[in-house]
């Protein structure tokens, strides 16, 4: 397993990938912090996309009865995408300047270059 730290001149481009790639895959939402500890907030549901701009990072998730969750990172001050050793994506962290960490889970981590060949 390898984590792959993310700079920030490249975390739109990054995010934008991820969520071409990964539209639909199954995730599950996670905020690890020092006064709330671990706190599942999205068991294996669709991820729907990952964004990056002024106002911070955004994860949007598609509950049931097709709600749609947007979880907003106001104050991102790292970005990591944490891989298999085959380079299939397991996680994305966010880390926000007061040490709160959100990572978005894959269920089944599958590397994109097998995306994409089954798609053609």
């Amino acid at each position: 397993m390898q984590t792959k730290r993310i700079p920030a001149n490249l975390w739109r481009r990054t995010l934008d990938d991820l969520s071409r790639t990964y539209d639909g895959a199954e995730v599950s939402l996670e905020i690890v912090g020092n006064d709330v500890g671990a706190q599942s907030e999205v068991i294996d549901q669709p991820l729907r996309g990952l964004s990056a701009d002024r106002g911070g990072v955004t994860i949007a998730i598609e509950k049931p009865a097709g709600i749609h969750l947007q979880h907003v990172i106001a104050h991102p001050s790292d970005l990591r995408v944490v891989e298999s050793d085959e380079g299939a994506v397991i996680a994305v962290e966010i880390e926000e300047r007061e040490g709160t960490h959100t990572l978005v889970h894959f269920r089944w981590p599958i590397r994109p270059e097998l995306l994409d060949a089954a798609v053609e």
